[in-house]
């Protein structure tokens, strides 16, 4: 099996994951490094850890993703990081995903198998996987990125809720957006997915909200969307730590955003 690294996607543990080493290219020039005929997969882990001992509420469980089988990183990939598209002959592609106590985990110690996704795979098509739920109790989704360029400066956004515990969620817009607040995606349930959509570009603030309120959960300033360019949003973390002990504050809601597909402005 042949697997060709195409660029990474950063996740921070506060908000922003920008992709690094993105295409030079004009966008209508294969921006995204692909190889043509090649299924694209992209990692995401989106399980935090929910031990309510203190001896183990600090771990940071990373997870090792296997690709038919053959490993392609050099680290597992922790809360809420991504390990960026990587190329296959398209087919049956079975990921199994590896955790526990790895020796990039704190603490340290053996790995073990903690879920498996068989999904088909097609030519010149990208996929998302993200590993959800908790550390605890892990889940496993695929989203197929439709990530053919928006209309001329536009940009593209996807939301999800992939906060264990959260209830139903509204995404706003309420800065930066000349028109006033903007709601991008109303009543997503956990797991719930709002798929890409056009938006104009620019430096806004997002609130994710309860459903049909305006109390906000978490809001985040500075969330650049550049033209010509894909964006996944979403929720995650817990609502509430779990308890007794001293949860990794990292494990609380926030919100995350990556760029799927971008294209440098001009």
């Amino acid at each position: 099996m042949k697997a060709t690294f195409l660029y990474l996607a950063f996740i921070s543990s506060a908000l922003l994951g920008t992709l690094a080493g993105c295409m030079p290219e004009e966008p209508t020039s294969q921006p995204l490094g692909e190889e043509k005929d090649k299924a694209k997969i992209i990692f995401v882990n989106a399980t935090p850890n929910s031990a309510t001992q203190p001896a183990a509420a600090q771990r940071e469980i990373a997870i090792w993703p296997f690709y038919n089988g053959v490993q392609f990183n050099n680290f597992p990939i922790k809360f809420p990081w991504s390990n960026g598209y990587k190329a296959f002959t398209p087919g049956s592609m079975t990921m199994r995903f590896d955790t526990a106590r790895s020796q990039a985990n704190d603490p340290s110690g053996p790995a073990a198998k903690v879920g498996e996704l068989t999904f088909p795979t097609q030519a010149d098509t990208y996929y998302s996987v993200y590993s959800i739920g908790t550390a605890q109790r892990s889940e496993f989704v695929v989203l197929t990125d439709n990530l053919a360029l928006p209309a001329p400066s536009k940009a593209k956004v996807r939301v999800m809720n992939y906060s264990p515990d959260a209830p139903p969620l509204d995404l706003v817009i309420t800065a930066g957006s000349p028109s006033g607040p903007v709601v991008l995606a109303t009543n997503l349930a956990y797991k719930g997915v709002k798929d890409f959509f056009e938006i104009d570009p620019g430096i806004y603030t997002v609130e994710f909200r309860l459903a049909g309120t305006n109390t906000v959960v978490r809001s985040k300033s500075n969330v650049i969307i550049d033209r010509n360019s894909c964006y996944s949003i979403w929720a995650r973390g817990f609502r509430t730590l779990p308890s007794p002990g001293n949860t990794f504050s990292g494990y609380a809601f926030d919100i995350s955003y990556h760029a799927n597909r971008w294209s440098n402005p001009l």
